[in-house]
């Protein structure tokens, strides 16, 4: 791939060249994890992450250099700096050599959350739901957009990452919870996930779906086999249809300007993010130098506090692109905030200090196994997100988590509550050896 890149290069066939280029830094991410693990293993976080990333930076070059149309302004620096980037990755991955090994299951049996965590559990959905009418909303069997609108409060966004916390620490003491106190945990767990589809969101639900997965991969020790391709192919398919359903549902008409095919190629979850950092290639600006991730923490301060707060990355984005942000918004990518601070070399520099991170924390995992299921559970929000939102989300979320922690070490509720909430202990049967006579 990496000769054939070379190849179109010389024939000035820039958009191929990238192409190749990208898919062959990702062929060689997946190769060196193949030597270091042994084995292709989806709960190293490593691997998850280089397949996201591919997703995110590979597919809308892809299928625009097989035919598909669309615009290519840009697009070849765009995938160039995605390519860039993994060659820094890869460049420390092959330097450390840092296998994985799964965390132990001893690990887990300490998180043992008790009744007044199912309390805390259930005021929090009756709350997310309360805040919700107070706004407007109208609970209803369909998928109406509309309404996300109603709810785009910093007080809204905080409970979800919060409510995301609490839930993944229950999710995580799964195995030390009675078959009642599972059934009232998953009760609560779907009526959030059905009150987010009814919004058309995926994103406020997900992380708490990988972070079960990440456990459960590694508690059974799992390999990656053709079942694991084929649940993460629907996984991917999932996401695609409800993007497209999404959108149709907005725009019918655009069933009569595309061709289904061509619609769920160029409508996918993973064609958009992209088209931040296209812009930015095509439009000089003067570089942040580091500013954006200088800055992320005047996200925590509430706009109330602070009018003058500057706006997302996002949101400057569509100023600078449309002038406008009355318009659907685009999800921003690490990629294109390295490039916007440090140029050119800014990808190769950032994701090679994101790679030494990346062992760090695989290298202890065992002793971090909240942190590390944390960083997991939002590898996809990181790949359509910027620094200062990721680290926005993983605040709230370890807040929640912690909190709960907190709570399950107490001891207020009556003990017949307290007992009857967990599992019964499995229990030994010691037999007295008798000496022979």
């Amino acid at each position: 791939m990496h000769l054939a890149a070379v190849i179109h290069a010389v024939f000035a066939n820039a958009l191929p060249a990238s192409a190749l280029f990208l898919t062959g830094q990702f062929a060689a991410s997946l190769a060196i994890l193949r030597l270091v693990d042994g084995k292709w293993v989806f709960q190293d976080l490593r691997v998850f992450f280089v397949v996201a990333f591919f997703l995110y930076g590979g597919t809308l070059p892809g299928v625009v250099a097989l035919g598909f149309g669309g615009e290519t302004g840009g697009m070849p620096g765009a995938a160039c700096m995605y390519a860039t980037a993994l060659f820094g990755f890869n460049v420390v991955q092959w330097w450390y050599r840092q296998p994985w090994r799964d965390v132990p299951a001893e690990s887990f049996d300490k998180i043992r959350p008790s009744f007044s965590n199912a309390v805390v559990l259930l005021v929090a959905s009756v709350a997310v739901a309360g805040y919700a009418v107070t706004r407007g909303y109208a609970f209803q069997l369909t998928i109406d957009r509309g309404q996300v609108l109603l709810l785009g409060t910093q007080v809204w966004v905080v409970s979800m990452f919060v409510f995301n916390g609490l839930a993944m620490f229950m999710l995580a003491g799964w195995g030390n919870l009675n078959s009642r106190a599972r059934l009232l945990l998953l009760g609560s767990i779907a009526f959030f996930v059905l009150f987010q589809l009814s919004l058309g969101n995926r994103r406020d639900f997900l992380p708490m779906f990988l972070f079960v997965v990440g456990i459960v991969a590694t508690r059974r020790q799992s390999v990656v086999r053709f079942g694991t391709i084929v649940a993460g192919f629907a996984g991917f398919l999932a996401l695609t249809l409800v993007g497209l359903l999404r959108e149709v549902m907005g725009n019918p008409a655009v069933l009569l300007q595309r061709s289904p095919v061509r619609l769920l190629v160029t409508q996918s979850e993973f064609v958009s993010p992209i088209q931040t950092l296209m812009h930015y290639i095509d439009v000089s600006r003067p570089l942040r130098w580091g500013w954006t991730y200088i800055a992320a923490p005047s996200l925590f301060v509430p706009r109330a506090f602070w009018p003058d707060k500057p706006e997302s990355l996002s949101l400057q984005f569509m100023r600078d692109k449309f002038g406008s942000i009355s318009l659907m918004g685009f999800a921003y990518t690490p990629v294109t905030e390295a490039f916007i601070n440090f140029g050119w070399l800014g990808p190769f520099v950032m994701f090679s200090l994101l790679s030494i991170i990346m062992v760090k924390l695989v290298r202890t995992a065992d002793l971090y196994p909240g942190l590390y299921f944390f960083a997991f559970a939002y590898v996809i929000d990181f790949n359509r997100g910027d620094f200062g939102g990721t680290l926005y989300s993983l605040i709230f979320v370890a807040g929640g988590y912690a909190m709960m922690r907190f709570i399950s070490r107490l001891r207020w509720a009556p003990a017949r509550l307290s007992v009857g909430w967990r599992a019964a202990p499995v229990s030994v049967t010691v037999r007295e050896s008798v000496p022979n006579r």
